[in-house]
């Protein structure tokens, strides 16, 4: 089902494609013209398919559209087995590469190294097969995301137990699986290729390029390894790592509790930091607000800096689970648009749901007040300290550069600009108590002046 909304959120139309049985759809990407590629999979042989070459199985299934959702074109790829499909992405020649796991040879499938493979097949924009890659061992090896790179080659993520026999020969840590990064050029030859990982599971599950190198986000569930110092929290966390165009570490952090969770969406943002978009169970560690119980799930936002540290976080949801997969659109720094499940009304789900099930659910969020600039450093007439702080935050005149008004108080926003708190200036400081304070990113205004600053809590 794909729906389309306005900048408000007003339905503008609505389609559904498939057939009779299970199908489903992972990715959607606009294409130059205002079509639209969705990337999904398919057990059906009928409906909207016009031909499956392998029925009785489950094969990747990729659907041009256009700007009003009609299918301009549509194909089942695969082989006779299994094949699952995870994302895909648009190529710099208007095509479109989709991305999973294949589980036997033959059909549309030029190479099968043995049991589960990563697969990925490029089609041209009319729909034609450009060509298909197999990577993999004779053993388990997952697809988890890809890129095209501005070089136009190609950055292949996954998570494997590296075994002899196929392409990945990277040396792992143990046996268990590990988090695969592989670079290919424009004509698919090889570059390079990592295995990061400890002595738990580990798999990428997004990428992103920068100006100097890339920024990966994976799965982990052990602190040891490459994953030495990077602050695991115990269970699944969520491990950022970014590396140089070679794939060595240049730093590596993980972000959650000591429960499960999961991201598959980055962004960086013009001051050199990178948001996260996942799902979370945490009640503790670096999450905080987490509105479910029982062990269920809300979506999670989260900012960090371009060195790792985490900026601010947020928690979406109900008492139940709100789920989300890659459904984020980054509208600017400041806007996300974000669409996936919920199935209670409760918290920041305003929405009724239509059923006692899962419905989608659809929202815009903004990651910080643009609006507030801080007072440059040769003004500054307050001293803040401890900044960045954890328990509590100083504010002291600075000399006599300011004198006592009778409004003399400083006001403390978050980064959506709401009023958190007003402290009274007594004397030369007074003190903010952060206990129960949300860690991320404060803004503060001296009295009536136009004097602001930033606080950032840990």
């Amino acid at each position: 089902w794909l729906i389309k909304i306005d900048s408000v959120g007003t339905l503008l139309w609505d389609k559904s494609y498939g057939g009779s049985s299970s199908d489903y759809a992972m990715r959607i990407f606009e294409t130059i013209g205002g079509s639209y590629f969705i990337v999904g999979g398919s057990y059906s042989a009928d409906g909207d398919i016009s031909n499956d070459p392998y029925p009785n199985s489950s094969d990747y299934w990729i659907i041009k559209i256009d700007s009003i959702g009609g299918i301009i074109w549509e194909r089942i790829i695969g082989g006779p087995a299994t094949d699952g499909l995870r994302t895909g992405t648009i190529t710099f020649d208007g095509g479109i590469i989709a991305f999973g796991t294949i589980n036997a040879g033959g059909g549309d499938i030029s190479n099968y190294f043995g049991y589960v493979d990563m697969w990925m097949i490029k089609l041209n924009s009319d729909g034609g097969t450009a060509w298909d890659f197999t990577i993999g061992t004779s053993w388990i090896d997952v697809g988890g995301a890809i890129i095209q790179t501005d070089d136009r080659g190609y950055l292949i993520g996954g998570s494997s137990r590296i075994e002899a026999g196929g392409n990945l020969t990277c040396e792992p840590y143990n046996y268990m699986s590990e988090a695969i990064l592989m670079k290919l050029d424009s004509n698919r030859n090889i570059e390079w290729q990592q295995c990061y990982g400890g002595s738990g599971n580990e798999g990428v599950t997004g990428l992103l390029e920068t100006g100097d190198g890339y920024v990966l986000i994976a799965y982990a569930t052990a602190g040891d390894g490459d994953l030495t110092g990077s602050g695991w929290h115990g269970g699944n966390d969520i491990w950022v790592v970014r590396t140089d165009f070679t794939g060595n570490i240049i730093w590596q952090k993980c972000f959650g509790g000591s429960s499960h969770e999961f991201a598959s969406r980055i962004f960086q943002t013009e001051d050199g930091g990178f948001v996260v978009v996942g799902e979370v169970k945490s009640l503790d560690g670096d999450v905080v607000g987490n509105h479910s119980i029982n062990d269920r799930y809300d979506i999670w936002m989260f900012k960090i800096s371009g060195e790792g540290e985490l900026v601010w976080q947020q928690c979406f949801g109900g008492l139940s689970d709100e789920m989300l997969d890659f459904g984020v659109v980054k509208k600017s720094d400041n806007k996300y648009v974000l669409s996936g499940t919920a199935n209670l009304v409760s918290f920041d789900v305003t929405c009724a749901p239509n059923t006692p099930y899962y419905d989608y659910w659809v929202f815009q969020v903004s990651d910080t007040t643009v609006n507030i600039e801080e007072t440059q450093p040769g003004q500054k007439v307050l001293k803040v300290y401890p900044n960045p702080a954890r328990d509590y935050v100083v504010f002291e005149r600075n000399g006599t550069q300011i004198t006592q008004q009778k409004q003399d108080y400083i006001q403390i926003m978050n980064v959506f600009g709401e009023l958190v708190e007003t402290l009274e200036m007594r004397g030369n400081k007074t003190v903010w108590n952060m206990e129960g304070i949300i860690p991320g990113v404060y803004f503060y205004k001296y009295g009536g002046s136009d004097y602001f600053g930033k606080v950032v809590k840990r």
